[in-house]
Parts: structure tokens; sequence; C-alpha cells
């Protein structure tokens, strides 16, 4: 039987942020902060949940549709986010009552006020619920606003289409439609590397790896930093199958952000699949140390343990087994309905059955 491993399409892209943290600079230096954490179904959220920010009119948040007036970030892989500053040098004669705004392909809108007049830190923590009324769409679990950045092109017209794609490819979820803005965006602004991500991240909701490829690459000349860039060329590598070829630049993106649960099964992917199971270890190990909440990894686990228990003649061969059958286990309860739920459940049934012949 095949081992288990994940290689179709439907694998979510999961970006790490451009803006390298969950915190976002509001005002300067001191000032008030708004700190949380976001939550899926009861668990934390994913990387690159999109947080927007904005000014209240006392409690009433029925006029705000979450602009990201005065900022936004992302969520951290264990799904926290800040905002610090946030009325530094502001004088607010109503008081200081904000609004932050969650949003996320596929889950409901949600809002909450946050009163800082007599406080200096307010707290937020949301539980998205899925929107049972559209088919969620075909979006990166990390959220396509994990890839959007501080920065902002020169010109005028430029900020104008970005602004005008990341609404397509965040609020909106067209990346199909996304990708002329941002190209339009690249003619006015050829330097402007985080474009060249925007435009990437578009390209894999659309699945056009090789474009995404040429756009992450491009990227990575104007960007040498830029962990994410390196990811993104990894992974559209590891989704055309050039496993070889995916090692480089993961490997970079790692030096560039050691702490990415995502990068670092990715890179485990890329061995797995050129049959370097025992190096592909240390890498799924490390991706579930950094965020055990992070789906794939155990399934990439899980298979690495099916291999010691099919290869070993040792008397600890049972315990591989066993441990083989867990991280399935924890992959179903974690994603029960994820791309791999099918072939995990099964995985599961053959080392039960397997495991009770011994």
């Amino acid at each position: 039987m095949a081992f288990l491993i994940i290689h179709s399409r439907l694998i979510a892209f999961i970006a790490v942020a451009i803006a390298s943290a969950a915190t976002a600079q509001i005002g300067g230096v001191g000032g008030k902060s708004i700190s949380g954490q976001i939550r899926m179904n009861g668990e934390p959220a994913p990387q690159g949940v999109l947080v927007l920010l904005d000014r209240a009119r006392g409690r009433d948040t029925s006029f705000v549709n979450g602009s990201g007036e005065l900022g936004n970030t992302m969520t951290d892989s264990r799904g926290k986010f800040s905002f610090n500053g946030v009325d530094a040098g502001q004088e607010v004669p109503e008081g200081k009552v904000y609004v932050l705004t969650v949003r996320y392909p596929g889950y409901r809108t949600a809002t909450q006020t946050v009163d800082l007049t007599a406080s200096p830190i307010g707290i937020a923590n949301f539980d998205l619920r899925r929107d049972s009324s559209k088919e969620a769409p075909n979006v990166p679990p990390g959220g396509p606003g994990a890839t959007v950045s501080a920065n902002q092109p020169s010109s005028p017209k430029a900020q104008e289409e970005l602004a005008k794609g990341q609404q397509l490819l965040i609020q909106k979820h067209d990346p199909a439609a996304s990708i002329k803005n941002f190209k339009k965006v690249l003619e006015i602004d050829p330097q402007y590397g985080p474009a060249y991500v925007l435009l990437g991240t578009a390209y894999v909701q659309i699945q056009d790896w090789p474009s995404a490829q040429s756009s992450f690459e491009k990227a990575t000349k104007l960007e040498s930093k830029n962990a994410t860039a390196f990811f993104g060329v990894g992974y559209a590598l590891n989704e055309q199958r050039q496993f070889q070829d995916a090692i480089k630049p993961l490997q970079h993106s790692l030096e560039l952000n050691p702490n990415s649960a995502e990068a670092e099964y990715e890179l485990g992917r890329s061995l797995w699949a050129l049959g370097e199971w025992r190096e592909s270890e240390p890498h799924a190990r490390k991706s579930i140390a950094i965020n055990k909440e992070f789906a794939l990894s155990h399934i990439l686990m899980g298979n690495i343990y099916w291999r010691q228990y099919r290869d070993s003649k040792e008397a600890s061969r049972r315990t591989y087994g066993q441990s083989a059958k867990i991280e399935f286990e924890e992959y179903l309860r974690l994603a029960p309905n994820g791309p791999g739920a099918d072939p995990a459940r099964a995985m599961v049934d053959k080392i039960k059955k397997d495991l009770a012949k011994q």
C-alpha cells in the first residue's frame, strides 16, 4: 500500500507574512496596545488571518466596514495578533474606542469594540464560525492577507492599483481578477517586490504553479531577505513535483525565518518525495514543535513512522506502528474534513488491523 502523503493541488498555501510579525506599529513609540487571539471552531487560527483596526463612534459598529483606517496586521502561527502605539500622538475628543474586524475566507466576518479610554491595554479574542451560506473559496489557510506588506509603492497610481488588487484578493476572494491590478502596480513600479509576492499568491490560488514560481523568483531578486518569497518559490516547485529544486529556496527561507512550521513541513515534504525519509524526519518533528496545530506535519510524521514500522525488524517495530496511528489520528482531530482525511482514516484502519495480527 502506498504511503500517505498529500501532493495534490488541494494542499493549501501558507505564506509567512511579509511584515514578518503579527504585530502592527500604528503610531509612534509608546501609546496603548490591543492584542488577542483568533480561534476557528475552537482551535487556534492559522498564520495570516487578517485583522483590521478602525476608530469607533461610541459603541456603534454598524458603520464600520473593516477598512483598516488605522492599520492592519495578521495572526502568527498560534492565531495571535497585536497592535502597538494605537493612540500615540492622537487626540480623540469622543474617547478612545476602537473596532477590530477579522476576515477569513469561508468564515463569517467578526467585529469587536475595544475601549482604551481608561486602560492602556485592550484584549479582544475571537472564535470564528464557518459561513455555511456559501461555498468557501479556494484560498490558503494562511490567508491571502498573510502577504500584505506595510510598505507602499511610491506612485499614487500604483498605490491605487495595489489597494484594488488587495481588496479583490483579500476581501472579495477573487484572485483571478486581482492579477491584472498587481501587474499594473509592477508596470508603474517594477522594483516594488511585495507586489510580486501578492501576484504569486494570486497565482497559487488559481493553481497556476509556473506563474507563481516566476513571480516569487522575481520577488527574491528584489528582496533578498524576504522569507515569504523564497518559501513561495519552494512551494510552487513542490507543487510541480520538482522536489530537488525546491530544497534550496526552502532552506534559504528557513535561514531567514527559522520558526516557520510551514517551511519546515515543505522541506520535509521535498525530502520525503525524493525517498530521503530519514533526512525528512527532523523537519517534520521541528514543524510540529513550532506549531503542533499545523495538521499536514502530522501526515508527514505519520508517513515516516509507517516507513519505520514497515522496514524495522526490531522489537520496537510495534511502537513505530502505534506512533504512526497516533499521528494520523492527530491529523484527523485537527482537520476532520481536510484533503487528507479519507486516506488518513484508511491508514488508521490498516495499522489497527496490522497491529492486531501481531
